[in-house]
């Protein structure tokens, strides 16, 4: 296990940016542990930084812990004497001469105790923060209530801000920094994503089997009750969101199937796969190079994609101590197999970035059209050209190989695209024959790419 920071850097400059600017005011949001508060412990190094993290209480037990930390800071009791949010907010502008980073981490708990603190906050900020030297910073992880009270047009704060940005997982390149070994590594960041607190737990282990067993197929287990966690402090009606959940990780893609499959009428289902949207936990997807008004839905979370593809359907022999990795494995290669499309998709995105691809596209998805599909469609409209992938979980042979390339040749000319300049690619685990295949103009990929370190 490792715990250095790793990546963050254009994140970092911004808040740099923002702290070379005072006064500034930002938002910073993302979902549990994708390394908000370790974000902001790294930027306020070397600042004088008053940093407080909300916990989930009651609003008089969050007032008054605050004012402690106040009182401590700032060497200052009388902060003990305020029992309201615009009196600290206020007192607390009076305290400050010099250069301060104020980081009030987890907001959203405080929010969701007691909404008055947004205006309480707005008013202190108005009169009296906003004329000092002072970095204000607001962290939450529930991105419904941080999206819809803090950043919305009509929250009290709208306008305020200076600077607000969502966190994101990180890349599969920096996520692979965690793991010694690279094969073991990029399964594990397939089957659980970039957040870092996840991979912190899977450097631990030098085997997938290990891994999966430990964590997925024991009540104990890390991610065994991660779902549940992660959802309930977002979403109500969790069985409903679990079902549409459980619909898309065994294949269901359209709205009809999916509320067939979780008991819904058909044109109820759009909200919940909305707020699933919103919250990053599934999104919609559009063939690329078509005109398609009608788009697919899947689960992009690569943890719950894993979670709802073996733990369900499972569980009394989980909870019994009866089911092993041989029992889920063909259900984890489907997962491998979906989600080393993703790892392919960020692999031609770093080669687009260094200018090592025929040319620079300018938008990259899937494409599919009437029972043909294309894993990979990379384009530049402008230019008319388009880079035609598959890609595929698996050791093949330079025969196989040439035969999905040519395959998609044929799929080519069904794009109706005329007139465009074409080219063709495949990624696999291994290729047989690539640096053959790549005398004959293919774009050819395999997991020795991706180990290579990128620039």
């Amino acid at each position: 296990m490792i715990s250095e920071f790793i990546d963050r850097e254009n994140e970092l400059k911004l808040l740099e940016e923002q702290w070379a600017n005072l006064p500034s005011f930002v938002v910073l949001y993302g979902r549990r542990r994708t390394g908000k508060t370790r974000l902001l412990v790294e930027f306020s190094k070397g600042k004088r930084a008053f940093f407080h993290t909300f916990m989930e209480d009651t609003r008089e037990r969050q007032i008054r812990k605050l004012r402690e930390e106040l009182a401590a800071f700032f060497k200052d009791e009388l902060f003990l004497s305020l029992d309201d949010w615009y009196s600290l907010f206020r007192y607390l502008s009076l305290k400050i001469e010099e250069k301060t980073l104020i980081i009030l981490d987890e907001f959203s708990y405080a929010l969701k105790s007691d909404r008055t603190i947004l205006s309480a906050l707005q008013r202190a900020w108005d009169h009296d923060l906003s004329r000092k030297p002072v970095m204000l910073v607001l962290s939450g992880s529930l991105i419904g209530m941080m999206v819809d009270e803090v950043l919305s047009y009509s929250s009290p704060l709208h306008g305020r801000r200076t600077a607000s940005f969502r966190l994101r997982p990180l890349t599969v390149f920096d996520s692979l920094k965690f793991f010694s070994d690279f094969r073991t590594g990029l399964e594990l960041y397939m089957l659980i994503g970039g957040i870092p607190s996840y991979l912190i737990v899977a450097s631990r282990y030098g085997d997938t089997k290990t891994f999966v067993e430990e964590n997925f197929l024991k009540p104990e287990g890390f991610f065994y009750d991660e779902p549940y966690i992660l959802l309930s402090g977002e979403l109500r009606e969790l069985k409903t969101y679990f079902s549409i959940l459980s619909a898309m990780a065994h294949g269901k893609t359209r709205p009809s199937e999916i509320a067939s499959y979780a008991g819904l009428d058909g044109r109820k289902v759009y909200p919940y796969l909305e707020n699933l949207i919103r919250l990053g936990f599934v999104e919609r997807e559009l063939p690329v190079a078509k005109k398609e008004k009608r788009g697919i839905y899947r689960l992009k979370d690569p943890m719950l994609l894993t979670w709802f593809s073996i733990v369900p359907k499972n569980r009394t022999g989980i909870e019994l101590g009866l089911v092993t990795y041989d029992d889920v494995k063909e259900d984890l290669q489907r997962v491998l197999g979906t989600r080393f499309e993703d790892v392919a998709r960020e692999f031609l995105i770093e080669l687009n970035k260094a200018e090592k691809l025929p040319f620079k596209f300018t938008r990259i998805g899937r494409w599919w059209h009437r029972g043909e599909e294309i894993d990979l469609v990379a384009e530049e409209g402008n230019m008319k050209k388009v880079l035609l992938v598959e890609v595929k979980w698996k050791d093949m042979r330079k025969r196989e190989a040439r035969g999905v390339l040519k395959d998609l040749k044929r799929k080519f000319k069904l794009m109706g695209l005329e007139g465009w300049e074409a080219y063709f690619g495949l990624m696999a685990r291994k290729v047989e024959g690539k640096w053959g295949l790549k005398e004959e103009g293919f774009n050819v990929w395999d997991l020795d790419d991706l180990e290579v370190p990128r620039g």
